[in-house]
């Protein structure tokens, strides 16, 4: 299946899986369907937004320098 044993360590979920703000892998008994109500991608999408919009800020303060 899509997840593996190791000897001493627990099963692990071995697939593609959304990202999560704090980074921590599903379960190896996911089932791979994401049941959020779409917070995570709306936190992701803000947080892009804003480090686009101080990237383009700092560009537009240092061009004449």
């Amino acid at each position: 299946g899509k997840f593996t044993t190791a000897p001493t360590a627990k099963p692990k979920y071995r697939g593609a899986f959304p990202p999560n703000r704090f980074g921590i892998a599903p379960g190896y008994r996911w089932d791979g369907v994401n049941r959020s109500n779409g917070f995570e991608a709306k936190w992701f999408a803000s947080r892009n937004e804003r480090a686009t919009l101080e990237r383009s800020a700092h560009a537009w303060a240092t061009e004449a320098m």
